[in-house]
This record gives structure tokens, C-alpha cells and sequence, in this order.
């Protein structure tokens, strides 16, 4: 099966204009904070910035500038339905399970050991992998994405508990949730802690477990490496060269990454932040009839992968027609950029307007956006504004269809 690949964003900085020869090209394009394209080929990192070859000759990009690099041609898979690259001569593919940690990492592994403390992992990247349980948010075991399971799952890690762990089990179609403590991992057994009391769950039966150690405490590492086969290691990046880069990951050891490995390099720093990293001071729904939406962070309103124009966005705002939403910002922010559209599972149907007002002021209307429409950019200028609100109206076609996205949403300094 082929997948449609994540769409990372990508910024830059900073031109030598010398010219270049490249033995081996891996054509990249990056996207600026504020939404301008770069295209060439990569050839590693220069004093602490991105080298790429652009045109014959050598753009240095500031890491600062960037949201992201893409690596044009490649092929990945969702990222709920990640699988290592090969299983371990001896175990059944079925061993693997995918281990989400608090700092956005999220790979194939296989169980080795766990306790109330600790667990080790076997991976493609790392053999073995040795950490302590506040690092993990969750792992899941079961990869079916039509499991009535796969929704439930997906709520609890978006918003984990941090007083409480959760077992989600799936089994001849019914779908229960167990909270309280973890107490081990063991082969093909988990031991939990429900009720005051201790219960032995097979694992055949889980389709996943949500942790709450952490939970809102770890800090946001500088990128996250999106490879081929779906899976997110997120870290440092301390080096490279044409054919490789050199990650420093969050949860421990240091990996050299074969570029042909990879598909997106996410960046963080303080001059972006995401929409969905912040709580909203308000959000309103008025619906059509009866059906009321909630927005979703990171996820289309009807809790899918956002997708525009064949594109899949890692990050986002996804609503429905008519809501708005409302952040209180501090007036450090110099703009807001966001891709909207409607999200390309609902096809030609959806008719909506997108508005953005600032301190109760209308900065920008979209005018009718249909699920015929292309992408499109939005870049607005925030002039110290302490109140940023996202509206999506009701179109010409009652509510039908209007699966709204803004991806990418995002203020910058």
C-alpha cells in the first residue's frame, strides 16, 4: 500500500552564493516561517546552519528561519500504521508495537523488559533502548486503523490524564477503557492496577496504553525527523553532510540518519509556535441543526489526518462551520500564517468562509472556499494584537461537508 507523505514546513535564511559541486543529490525543499519555497539539494550543515545547493550554488539557512525540510520524492506511511523496516529474524511481526514518547518521538519497537520504572525497546535505529517510563506517553499495540479502538486511543494521547494511566482494549468488536496504574510489561501480559486491585490483561486483547507520567512537562526538543516508514525521532541535530545527518535524540543516544531515510525535518524554536500547542480562551459553535462539532488540534474535525491538496499536515486546526475560536496572545508576535482549505475526505462538498479578527477587528476573509478550491496561504500581519480569533462561517451549501482546516497554524516573531 502507498501513503500520501507528511507535509512538513521549511524556512531559510542567508545566501554564500558560491558555486557548488554535488557528488550525491537528495533534492529537499524548505519552507520558511512565513511560507516562502526553497528548493535544491542538500549537502549537510555549516557552522550550526543548513547547506543546500541551489541553482549550482550554496544557501546557508538559519535553522531559526526554518519549519521545516522535505525530502522530495519519497514515499511514507501514516504515521498510526508504522512498521519496522524488517522484524527480528525469529519474531512474528505481530512482537511490534509503536511507542509514542512525551517528546513527539514515535517509532516501531519490540518489548524487551518493563517495570513500574523502566522499559527497554528493541528498534530499527537503536537496538537497544533503555528508558525510563515518565519519557513514554503511550504505546499502541494494535496498528488496525478501522479498530472502533483507534478514536478512543487517539483522544486519550491528546489529552492525557497525568493522575492516571489508561488501558484501551478492544475485543469482538467492544471497545473498554481501564483506569489506574501500570504496573509491568511482561511478554504477552500486562499487570495493572484497576479498582484497588492488580489484574493480568493479555496483550492480544490491548490496543493500547496511554501513560500519565509527564504529562505536560516535557520540553519541546529543536526537530523532529520524520522518516519513510512513518516514524518520528525527535532530538538535535548536531551535524551532516550530503548523504547523512547527525541527531542527538532527546531520549538518549546520538544516531548518524542516512538521508535516504527521511522525509520531513520539523523545527521548534521561540520564533514559531503552533496554534495547537496553545489552550484557546474561547471557543463558540453555532450549528446548522442539531450536530455539534468540537475543533481538534492536529486532526481534521472529524478526527482524521489533516489533509489539502493530496498533502498531509502534521500540525493544524481542524473545525466546522460556524465556530470560532479565541487565544489570548502577549503582542510579541509579529504574524500569524496558516494553509487553509477543506479537507480532502469530504471531496467537492463543503462551502465556507475563513476569517481571521484581531482584537475583535476582521484582518482577513477568505471569501467562499469550497472543497473544489486549491490550498491556500494565509499571511497576517498581527500589529500587536492581544486577541487573535479564528472564524469559519457558513458558505452558500447549509453545513454539509465543511470539514475546515487551517494547517500549519502558526504566530511567528
Amino acid at each position: 500500500m502507498r501513503y500520501q507523505p507528511l507535509l512538513c514546513v521549511f524556512c531559510a535564511c542567508g545566501t554564500a552564493g558560491l558555486p557548488v559541486h554535488v557528488a550525491y543529490a537528495a533534492p529537499v525543499r524548505a519552507l520558511t516561517i512565513e511560507g516562502s519555497v526553497i528548493e535544491g539539494d542538500w549537502m549537510g550543515m555549516r557552522d550550526n546552519k543548513l547547506e543546500l545547493s541551489v541553482e549550482g550554488k550554496v544557501t546557508l539557512l538559519d535553522p531559526a528561519q526554518v519549519m521545516g525540510l522535505h525530502w522530495v520524492g519519497t514515499t511514507s506511511r501514516p504515521a498510526s500504521t508504522i512498521a519496522p523496516a524488517a522484524t527480528t529474524p525469529g519474531n512474528a511481526e505481530h512482537d511490534w508495537v509503536t511507542v509514542h514518547l512525551a517528546d513527539g518521538s514515535r517509532f516501531p519497537a519490540r518489548i524487551a523488559a518493563g517495570d513500574r520504572e523502566t522499559i527497554k525497546l528493541q528498534t530499527d535505529l537503536v537496538s537497544e533502548l533503555e528508558l525510563p517510563l515518565s519519557r513514554l506517553a503511550a504505546i499502541r499495540f494494535n496498528a488496525d486503523d478501522a479498530s472502533p479502538a483507534a478514536g478512543p486511543f487517539d483522544e486519550a494521547l491528546a489529552a492525557r490524564d497525568p493522575t492516571e494511566d489508561m488501558l484501551v482494549i478492544a475485543h469482538e468488536g467492544k471497545v473498554n477503557t481501564l483506569r489506574g496504574v501500570l504496573e509491568s510489561l511482561q511478554g504477552d501480559r500486562v499487570k495493572f492496577q484497576w479498582r484497588g486491585r492488580s489484574v493480568n490483561v493479555d496483550r492480544a486483547r490491548i490496543f493500547g496504553l496511554v501513560l500519565a507520567t509527564g504529562a505536560g512537562t516535557t520540553d519541546v526538543p529543536p526537530v523532529r525527523c520524520i522518516l519513510n516508514n512513518g516514524s518520528i525521532w525527535a532530538g538535535r541535530l548536531t551535524g551532516g553532510d550530503a548523504r547523512t545527518i547527525q541527531l542527538q535524540l532527546a531520549a538518549g543516544p546520538a544516531l548518524e540518519v542516512s538521508v535516504e531515510l527521511l522525509d520531513d525535518i520539523q523545527f521548534t524554536n521561540d520564533q514559531l509556535l503552533f496554534l495547537s500547542d496553545l489552550e484557546p480562551a474561547n471557543y463558540e459553535f453555532t450549528p446548522w441543526a442539531v450536530t455539534r462539532w468540537p475543533y481538534r488540534k492536529n486532526r481534521s474535525v472529524a478526527n482524521r489526518p489533516l489533509r489539502l491538496g493530496g498533502q498531509v499536515f502534521d500540525r493544524g486546526i481542524g473545525m466546522h462551520s460556524r465556530s470560532v475560536l479565541t487565544y489570548t496572545l502577549d503582542g510579541s508576535w509579529r504574524q500569524f500564517a496558516a494553509t487553509i482549505g477543506i479537507d480532502d475526505a469530504v471531496g467537492s462538498r463543503g462551502n465556507v468562509v475563513f476569517r481571521v479578527r484581531l482584537d475583535g477587528r476582521e484582518a482577513f476573509d477568505s471569501g467562499p472556499v469550497t472543497g473544489r478550491d486549491e490550498p491556500r496561504t494565509v499571511l497576517v500581519d498581527l500589529n500587536g494584537a492581544r486577541t487573535l480569533q479564528l472564524e469559519v462561517d457558513f458558505g452558500e451549501e447549509l453545513d454539509i461537508g465543511d470539514q475546515a482546516n487551517w494547517c500549519s497554524a502558526r504566530l511567528i516573531k
